[in-house]
């Protein structure tokens, strides 16, 4: 089991979200972030978002975690990989820039093979 942290931030310029993750990838909405069974993934909170209200599976995809993404004391959302998750899941994150609430889809979580 390893953690695997993905970066959130908001583009000054285009007013979209940015990911960057532990593993090497970074980009809009289209990232795509490998994980393994066991692993401790971590939505870290950046520059441009007042804060990370909810991260659940797109309508249709796939919940690869072991019960829910939960929020942290710090602000950063956690969740594990369930031991039995295969493929991959898009997933949605609701979020808040002063008092608008915004969501981003598209982002995808893909299981690898174990080890």
């Amino acid at each position: 089991m390893s953690k695997v942290r993905i970066y959130v931030s908001r583009d000054p310029k285009t007013g979209e979200l940015h990911f960057r993750d532990s593993e090497g990838h970074e980009g809009d909405g289209s990232i795509i972030t490998e994980v393994h069974h066991g692993d401790e993934v971590e939505w870290v909170l950046g520059e441009g978002i007042d804060e990370i209200l909810g991260i659940r599976p797109a309508s249709g995809s796939q919940n690869i975690f072991r019960g829910e993404v939960r929020k942290n004391g710090n602000g950063n959302w956690k969740g594990t990989v369930d031991e039995c998750a295969k493929g991959s899941e898009e997933y949605v994150i609701e979020y808040r820039i002063g008092n608008a609430m915004a969501q981003a889809t598209r982002p995808r979580l893909k299981v690898k093979p174990p080890r």
